[in-house]
Formats: C-alpha cells, structure tokens, sequence
C-alpha cells in the first residue's frame, strides 16, 4: 500500500498558527501607539493653522478699525476677533479657517506684544486629548502646539 506523503501534518499547521497569533499580539499595540501618535500629531496641526488664522483675523481687524487701544477679544468657539477702533466703533472679524472644529478654553491676545496664547484646545470634539499654542519667545513651544498633561 502507498502512503502519501505530501502536504503537512495537523501539529505543523497548528504551530504555524500559533506562531502567527503570537506575531500579532506583538503588533498590533505598536500599530495602535503608530496611528494614535499620527492623530495627535494632526491634531496639533489644526490647533497650529487654526491659531494662524485667528492671528491673520486679529491682525486684519486692528486694522480695518484703525486701532486706538485698548482689548482686542477672541471669541473662544469661532475665534472671530472683535476690536474697537479710535472712533469706538467695534469691528469683528471671523478667521479664514476650514480644517476640523477648533474649540478653546481660553485664548489671549496680548495688543502690547502681539503674542497669542490658546490653551485647552480640542480638536473635532475630542476633549480626552488637548492642547496648548503660545507663540510667545521663551515658552519653549516656538509656536507649536503642545499636548496638555492629562488632568
């Protein structure tokens, strides 16, 4: 009688499972860790474009009101600048900015020198994740937005 001996056995094709199982459980939290960096890394960049066109819609709204002094106010939601110009008309102005929604705990501007702080800033909704942008020399951000501790 004759045997075939072709093919492979039942505890060869196991250990290659088992193998493979092993080989994704290693993975798959170093793929995770690679595609949460990512996000967090674009959400910092919206944070970044978002705090550009609030600057641009700040410096834009000085302008048109012939500025005279005194607060130049952000509206936290929408960044839409506000301004009252030397005859005490109050200009506003809504920042060119079409990325994800952009949300702020707070944001400064500092009129004397032309610095913008935001912070608590949430991206899309998320709020587990937030950020702080200062543009401000000697923060140590240099403009860049910057992940907040966890609270």
């Amino acid at each position: 009688m004759k045997t075939n001996t072709k093919g492979f056995t039942l505890i060869e094709l196991l250990a290659v499972i088992v193998i493979l199982a092993i080989i994704a459980l290693i993975a798959s939290p170093i793929i995770l860790g690679i595609i949460q960096n990512a996000r967090e890394s674009s959400m910092a960049r919206s944070v970044e474009n978002f705090a550009s066109a609030v600057n641009t819609a700040i410096t834009s709204v000085m302008y048109d009101t012939n500025y005279g002094g005194g607060d130049v106010t952000v509206d936290t939601e929408t960044g839409v600048a506000t301004a009252t110009g030397a005859n005490g008309t109050a200009v506003t102005k809504e920042p060119s900015y079409s990325g994800s929604k952009v949300v702020c705990k707070s944001i400064k501007y500092d009129v004397k020198t032309g610095y913008l702080t935001m912070t608590g800033c949430s991206v899309g909704g998320t709020e587990s994740v937030t950020f702080k942008y200062d543009n401000t020399p000697g923060t140590g951000t240099n403009g860049a937005a910057v992940k907040e501790a966890s609270e």
